[in-house]
């Protein structure tokens, strides 16, 4: 669960220059806008939008999150296989380059605030909290696993490490991710091995909530008045669970995109400074070990594909918690393969048809949570509980490509998004 910022400003790519880079049109002074990170983060949009569906499409999903139980039942081998996906490709791994990017936007927002004479403290926190005040009205309102708001406060103690070197950077971030890990696997591990034990079930039963999952379902598709207050619970409990395992590790990609944007490396990438043999030699075996750790995690979660009977209630928490180690090592295999791609002009299309989407990315994220509650919450259609796995696949689908159509259209007419207007209006004054 993450969301998107907004980025360095620029024309939509199409003008004539390289897709990849493209300096603000009567701005020379401002730094080179990558479309290449565009396109990155509207397609990390999608990877957001697979994993958040469920809460959606599925409420009593908060009761999993809580207990460490998971409704694995799948009624077809088309919706397994669809369950089995999200969480191979896209389960902590979206968010992952989401706040990478986050980091990364700091350093261009530093050097505009550099070049411009403003301060770049007073920037950076008008910035945070105006992502604080969003991500609390989104998560009270459209959907409780918002990220904003932890983006909000991560960004400005980000700002007060801001001139952190490289290698202690480095440590900080790999040790976020190595405590994570370890504190999750391990809980994981302690709960597969007290599933069936001699007063398992009793120490279960002191954490059971006073409610049930088809009462939670009951009170998100019903009136207008048991969804909010469904929200306002939900988002409360899931602040802290977000502070507590995402937010370490969201802000240790925050690290990792400050040291690559002060080093420019995402520019030097593009720009064919490393070689392709050197970039596959990174990126290959972390995708490989990253979806061999989700493959696992999948597996134990949602059962091998063909076989949707399978119940993998026991091993549900220990599923996720690989697919959250699995994270950041198969996000950089991401990241890097594809900016090789957008890199060689053989993709320049697909960059273009990206890009916009991923400049206002901070609209996007929001309008998928709208979009959503009127389709399964109590405001809207109240369809939760009802749709197979493969029809929720549909709607994201649907959805993302909407999204693509409507961000070109969009910028055809205007500057900025709708949510990036107001949002840099109050950060830059």
């Amino acid at each position: 669960m993450s969301t998107p910022h907004p980025a360095p400003e620029s024309d939509p790519p199409g003008s004539g220059r390289p897709a990849s880079q493209e300096r603000t049109a009567g701005d020379a002074a401002s730094p080179v806008r990558l479309h290449a990170v565009d396109a990155l983060r509207a397609l990390a949009l999608l990877g957001i939008l697979s994993v958040n569906v469920w809460f959606f499409a599925h409420p009593d999903t908060i009761v999993g999150a809580v207990t460490g139980d998971a409704d694995t039942a799948q009624p077809t081998g088309a919706d397994q296989l669809v369950r089995f996906a999200s969480s191979l490709l896209f389960e902590g791994k979206s968010y992952v380059v989401f706040s990478f990017l986050f980091g990364l936007s700091f350093v261009f927002a530093w050097a505009r605030a550099s070049e411009s004479g403003a301060s770049e403290v007073r920037r950076s926190l008008r910035r945070s909290a105006a992502l604080i005040v969003l991500g609390a009205l989104h998560g009270i309102f459209l959907f409780f696993g918002d990220i904003l708001l932890a983006y909000g406060v991560l960004g400005m103690l980000l700002l007060a490490v801001r001139r952190i070197s490289v290698k202690p950077a480095l440590i900080i971030a790999a040790c976020l991710y190595a405590l994570v890990i370890t504190v999750v696997l391990g809980s994981a591990g302690l709960m597969v091995m007290l599933e069936g034990a001699a007063g398992a079930d009793a120490m279960g039963a002191g954490f059971e909530l006073p409610v049930t999952p088809d009462e939670v379902t009951e009170a998100y598709t019903g009136s207008v008045g048991t969804y909010l207050l469904y929200q306002l619970i939900a988002w409360v409990v899931m602040v802290f669970n977000i502070f507590l395992a995402q937010g370490p590790l969201a802000f240790a990609a925050f690290l990792v995109g400050l040291v690559v944007g002060r080093a420019r490396i995402i520019e030097r990438l593009l720009a064919g400074e490393f070689s392709t043999a050197r970039l596959v030699g990174y990126a290959v075996p972390a995708l490989v070990l990253g979806l061999l750790l989700s493959g696992l995690g999948s597996w134990l979660a949602w059962g091998a594909p063909g076989t949707p009977d399978y119940d993998g209630s026991a091993w549900a928490m220990m599923g996720q918690a690989l697919a959250l180690a699995a994270g950041p090592i198969q996000s950089f295999g991401y990241v890097v393969l594809l900016l090789m791609a957008f890199r060689s002009g053989a993709f320049d299309w697909l960059v273009t048809i990206l890009a916009p989407a991923g400049r206002m990315s901070l609209t996007n994220y929001l309008m998928q949570s709208l979009v959503l509650v009127l389709i399964f919450a109590a405001p809207g259609l109240g369809l939760a509980g009802q749709l197979e796995a493969s029809s929720v696949a549909v709607i994201v689908a649907a959805l993302w490509l909407s999204q693509l159509l409507l961000s070109h259209l969009w910028f055809a007419r205007f500057r900025r998004g709708p949510v990036e207007a107001p949002v840099r209006a109050w950060t830059y004054r």
